[in-house]
């Protein structure tokens, strides 16, 4: 169902947006790349839309009020999971794996929100944007979980709750590049770090 919502939606998009890009552009060169780079941002806001009332089921009420309070976490559901996510840019400085003096903050509040779900496994998840060698980016993010993990160890989360990984630059939520341009903001979004907690 989920499928047909994206596809409805990425087709509307198109028909709403092709017109004025092909009049801007005084062009009617293919615009299928444009259509491809907005899809993770449709599947990231249909994914973020799937609990009605604003609230993630299985998220004790306290969980969910430290993720409001907080401003650098964002939530959202997929069908088995509950995805916390956190920008790189918040947690580490460029090319490093060593975290911020402002993280601390953020992952001390990711902590205790894992403190009120005691017995789930959470995968914590690096990813990077498309900047860099795949094999670079794949090192760089697993680094990046390992050093996320170790802090939340280190304020009480038990280390066999968590499992870090590294996804490298597989896994984007926005466009890298749009229209074959560079895309910042995009990338932005892509340097995360994502806590994966199931449903219950």
């Amino acid at each position: 169902m989920t499928n047909q919502i994206i596809g409805g939606i990425a087709f509307s998009l198109a028909a709403l947006c092709l017109p004025s890009i092909a009049i801007a552009q005084n062009t009617s060169t293919d615009n299928s790349a444009y259509i491809r780079d907005l899809v993770p941002e449709i599947r990231d806001l249909v994914s973020a839309s799937g609990s009605t009332d604003g609230k993630a089921r299985g998220l004790s009420g306290a969980a969910q009020e430290i993720v409001e309070k907080s401003g650098n976490i964002t939530m959202r559901e997929t069908d088995d999971s509950i995805v916390l996510s956190v920008t790189s840019d918040i947690l580490f400085d460029f090319d490093s794996a060593k975290l911020t003096g402002k993280a601390k903050a953020t992952l001390t509040d990711i902590a205790k929100i894992l403190d009120s779900m005691p017995d789930s496994t959470v995968r914590v998840v690096g990813h990077t944007d498309s900047k860099g060698a795949d094999s670079y980016n794949d090192k760089l993010s697993k680094s990046r979980a390992d050093a996320v993990a170790k802090f939340l160890v280190g304020n009480g989360v038990q280390a066999a709750r968590l499992k870090p990984e590294g996804h490298g630059e597989s896994e984007p939520v926005a466009p890298n590049e749009v229209q074959g341009k560079d895309n910042p903001a995009g990338r932005a979004q892509n340097r995360r770090v994502e806590f994966v907690l199931p449903k219950a």
